[in-house]
């Protein structure tokens, strides 16, 4: 397990593999709230897949979208966090949270 860093502060203990990716890294590198910075690691943390241990991004992608538009964040914001990855939005109109497959 490997830890992230931000500014000095420690993030959550997270498998090297989860730290590597780069969406995982530009999403604690980039200025988000931190509400938005919250809910990528709990994101992180319930859906790193036991098969190759890493998260999907493209559901991460689609999770935290839809976080940004609960929390009203400006519309900026959301497309700096669009831009982050380079994954598609979700899964045909579905992403995984939780081992559970959700309607986008």
């Amino acid at each position: 397990m490997g830890t992230y860093q931000k500014n000095s502060v420690i993030y959550e203990t997270l498998p090297k593999s989860v730290v590597r990716q780069a969406c995982v890294r530009a999403i604690f590198r980039a200025r988000f709230s931190r509400e938005i910075e919250k809910e990528a690691e709990k994101f992180i943390s319930r859906n790193i897949l036991a098969d190759c241990g890493k998260v999907p991004s493209c559901c991460l992608k689609y999770h935290l979208i839809r976080i940004a538009k609960k929390f009203r964040i400006s519309k900026s914001k959301i497309a700096s966090i669009k831009n982050i990855f380079k994954s598609e939005l979700g899964h045909n109109n579905y992403y995984l949270d939780a081992g559970e497959l959700k309607k986008a």
